[in-house]
């Protein structure tokens, strides 16, 4: 547009080559839709699309000077010069940003440094640019006074200061945030109430993104007048805190054993710094905790908190730790009766999961009711460990629901998932009545309900029965050499199977019967 109207000024010189400037001006057209087309292509990349106007306008300036050069300069004289000073300003302009992008954006992300904030990568920018339209105009036209724009840049800035105290309040705000470097893009902060990950800071504002994944977007100003909660420095460890309160009945050493067994195990708990349990308070019902554990991965925060909660829930139901809660209970009932009926129904469940263990089959009716009186049903959390290859263990497992998996690591150090056990399976025998090592680990699938035999409710049915030790080590004997045909494990002559008499004698010495 700009070329046709300084064409029409000047229609009246002779001088001028209509049927010449015309030819070119068709193939500037040409050559201008074709790499408008070829844009629209190269604009689906995200390089590209940051600067499709200013490779736009530089092309179109580009193909003006070469194609309309001579042109041009018999329009007047300074016609050709400014189009060339314009495109050689375009291609500077468009050198910076693509420089920008490739040094700040794609080079930063493949040697994973943190990005330089966007408020000064476009200073900088900016007063190259100024650099680069001074040396333009100094040398396409040395015949202008500049010290003219000079004065006349600082009228119009004094006019612009005073109607934009706002956005240049905002700027320097940018500029002080960025000097003393309280966060870093990508980290997680509370600025004003608001938590989320710093995305950028711009010339007017810093915009982080919530766990909900929302923006926004808070200027500067206010920023530098608010306090800054970081997340993620000096370290991103990060400390974590939870209230809980039990029963008097437990003591406090038992609550705080518990609640260190369930972090050691939790996922996203660090274990350095160590987590800790204190005492804050007795409460009207309850003997009231904090829970201090650290975590890296602040983004999970809430599902890693929930995690930690729901495990120790299960563990205090295990452990018969209760969470008391005021309430006032108004209807009329036999509290005795009703305690009696819910006895009398788990000891017929637990009853009935003991008789379908090959093991106890051999115990006569009154042992198997004492270790019914005995033995306890736990639950377990999804993911939970019942136990861990390699610790010692005295206890025997019958699983009532839910499923678990039997996971063995070799020599090689590899996991592998041996089994999956369902309901009315049973594992640990070895462990119960020898105190061997668990051989595997015992994870749960789901929420798994299993009633535990320990070696405590044990010990009275064997001191009692002096010939019970040689029935349950020929049922071991048993199992074990079913265990070996289905697995095709090769016996080596100095690791033949142990007998039933060597098995009853190991099942002795651990239970102390002489």
């Amino acid at each position: 547009m700009t070329l046709l109207a300084a064409a029409s000024l000047t229609a009246d010189s002779p001088e001028f080559d209509f049927k010449g400037g015309g030819l070119r001006l068709a193939a500037l057209v040409a050559l201008y839709v074709t790499f408008t087309l070829v844009q629209r292509v190269l604009s689906r990349r995200p390089l590209f699309r940051e600067i499709e106007l200013t490779l736009n306008l530089m092309v179109l300036a580009l193909l003006g000077v070469f194609l309309l050069g001579p042109h041009l300069d018999q329009m007047h004289n300074y016609v050709g010069d400014a189009v060339r000073a314009g495109a050689a300003f375009l291609v500077v302009i468009v050198a910076l940003k693509l420089s920008d992008l490739l040094f700040f954006d794609r080079l930063t992300r493949w040697r994973n440094r943190p990005q330089v904030p966007l408020v000064l990568r476009d200073i900088a920018r900016l007063a190259l640019a100024m650099v680069a339209l001074f040396l333009i105009v100094r040398g396409f036209f040395p015949q202008v006074n500049l010290n003219v724009f000079a004065v006349s840049s600082l009228v119009i800035g004094y006019i612009v200061g005073n109607a934009t105290q706002d956005t240049l309040g905002n700027l320097f705000a940018g500029l002080a945030l960025n000097a003393e470097r309280p966060f870093q893009i990508g980290d997680w902060v509370t600025v004003g109430g608001h938590t989320g990950i710093l995305v950028d800071t711009t010339w007017r504002a810093t915009r982080l993104q919530t766990k909900a994944n929302d923006y926004i977007v808070i200027p500067n100003s206010v920023i530098a007048k608010e306090s800054i909660l970081n997340y993620s420095r000096p370290t991103r460890s990060h400390a974590c805190y939870l209230q809980v309160g039990v029963s008097y009945d437990t003591p406090p050493n038992r609550v705080r054993e518990v609640i260190l067994g369930v972090l050691r195990e939790a996922p996203g708990a660090c274990q350095e710094p160590p987590p800790a349990v204190y005492l804050v308070g007795y409460g009207d019902f309850s003997v009231n905790f904090t829970i201090k554990f650290f975590l890296e991965d602040y983004v999970r925060l809430d599902p890693i908190q929930s995690g930690i909660m729901d495990r120790i829930w299960y563990a205090f139901r295990r452990e018969g730790i209760s969470i008391p809660y005021p309430i006032r209970d108004v209807r009329h009932r036999n509290g005795m009766a009703d305690d009696r009926a819910h006895h009398v129904a788990g000891q017929s469940t637990i009853r009935q999961l003991l008789s379908g263990v090959e093991l106890f089959r051999s115990l006569s009716a009154e042992e198997l009711e004492r270790l019914a009186n005995a033995a306890r049903l736990q639950l377990y959390a999804t993911g939970e460990n019942l136990c861990r290859q390699g610790e010692a263990g005295d206890s025997f497992y019958v699983i009532r629901n839910g499923r678990v998996a039997v996971m063995v690591q070799g020599a090689d150090g590899r996991t592998v998932t041996a089994a999956h056990l369902a309901e009315g399976a049973f594992f640990g025998e070895m462990s119960l009545l020898t105190g061997e090592p668990r051989s595997g680990t015992v994870t749960a699938e789901t929420d798994v309900e299993v009633l535990c035999v320990s070696k405590q409710d044990f010990a009275g049915l064997l001191k009692a029965d002096a010939d019970l030790a040689g029935k349950l080590a020929a049922v071991l004997e048993k199992r074990m050499e079913g265990r070996r045909t289905a697995m095709a494990v090769p016996v080596a002559k100095e690791a033949a199977p142990e007998t039933h008499s060597v098995l009853a004698v190991r099942i002795k010495q651990f239970f102390g019967i002489g």
